[in-house]
């Protein structure tokens, strides 16, 4: 019979092998927070409000661009749209969790801290149970992350100043895109994406990512209905 303690060590252990491409991702975000020019006590707190790298990724590279604070945010929620389909097949699972767990849970909800349980909760026998399962894993993300950011941040500040590494940004952000393009829809999405946003970087208030992103994803959509 699982404990709520066997359950929480569970989900440590299953996030562990994924960490191999978690900290290098963290330790390169953290590099980029400094590059930008944004104080490391800033950019811890932004590191922990956000909690999501591909955000924090896209945030940095629209600040360095000087980008309106509302277009930043606009696009770290666009890219973390994405959490909405990981709730929605939660959310039966944890149903009867008071408000409190729901949204301890919904805060360490990662890409990672999903695919390490939802396989586990999804089977379980024991639902009671399985949110321990669930708070290891997010737990393990939420703190190698954090921590990876903040040795990336000491020692892009230890860093000659003419070694500019803000390439590090769309870098990184690449290496996310590229696995997601599996099939054609998401393929050719993604390259209108980046063609546009590319033509639309002179386009006022920095909105030629938003411009970009919603193409994108238009594009994505249209091709799946022809597909039908």
């Amino acid at each position: 019979m699982p404990t709520n303690c066997s359950e929480f060590s569970s989900g440590v252990k299953s996030l562990l092998p994924i960490l191999v491409g978690v900290i290098p991702f963290g330790l390169i975000s953290g590099i980029a927070v400094i590059q930008t020019n944004i104080p490391a006590t800033h950019g811890m707190v932004m590191s922990i409000l956000i909690f999501s790298g591909a955000a924090l990724i896209v945030a940095l590279q629209l600040i360095n661009a000087g980008a309106p604070a509302l277009v930043v945010l606009f696009s770290a929620l666009a890219v973390n749209l994405r959490f909405m389909i990981y709730s929605a097949s939660l959310a039966p699972h944890f149903k009867r969790l008071s408000a409190g767990w729901k949204t301890l849970l919904a805060y360490l909800l990662s890409d990672q801290a999903y695919a390490a349980s939802i396989l586990h909760i999804s089977e379980s026998a024991s639902p009671e149970h399985s949110c321990w399962h669930f708070l290891g894993s997010g737990l393990t993300m939420w703190t190698a992350w954090q921590i990876s950011v903040g040795i990336g941040m000491f020692v892009g500040a230890s860093l000659p100043a003419n070694w500019s590494l803000e390439f590090t940004i769309p870098l990184t952000f690449l290496s996310l895109a590229t696995p997601a393009m599996k099939d054609r829809p998401t393929t050719i999405a993604a390259f209108i994406a980046g063609a546009i946003a590319v033509l639309a970087r002179g386009i006022p208030f920095k909105t030629g990512m938003v411009i970009a992103v919603l193409v994108g994803i238009g594009i994505g959509m249209l091709i799946e209905e022809w597909k039908r």
